[in-house]
């Protein structure tokens, strides 16, 4: 089972005030969609290649100087999804 991968990520804040992680293959695409619905401070990142939401966001925190607020959105979304990758493992390996 191989994991869909993206060449943007990055950061914007929602309608409602809350930041959110966002990943996407079209940038303008993304960036003008979500614009249209409200969003703000958005923050979009070109991958240097095709990468997992993880890599991306390890990617992310690695290379990109992010606000105080970011990085701790972005630190949040990654225990996350190591959280659902340990647990997809356990269970195939049963």
């Amino acid at each position: 089972m191989s994991e869909e991968t993206f060449t943007v990520v990055g950061t914007a804040k929602s309608p409602n005030g809350l930041i959110k992680v966002r990943w996407t293959n079209n940038l303008w695409l993304h960036y003008d969609r979500i614009q249209k619905q409200g969003c703000s401070d958005i923050d979009f990142h070109e991958t240097p290649q095709a990468m997992t939401k993880l890599e991306a966001l390890e990617w992310l925190m690695e290379n990109k100087n992010l606000s105080e607020e970011q990085k701790e959105i972005v630190f949040l979304k990654k225990a996350e999804k190591i959280r659902i990758k340990r647990k997809l493992s356990l269970v195939t390996a049963k």
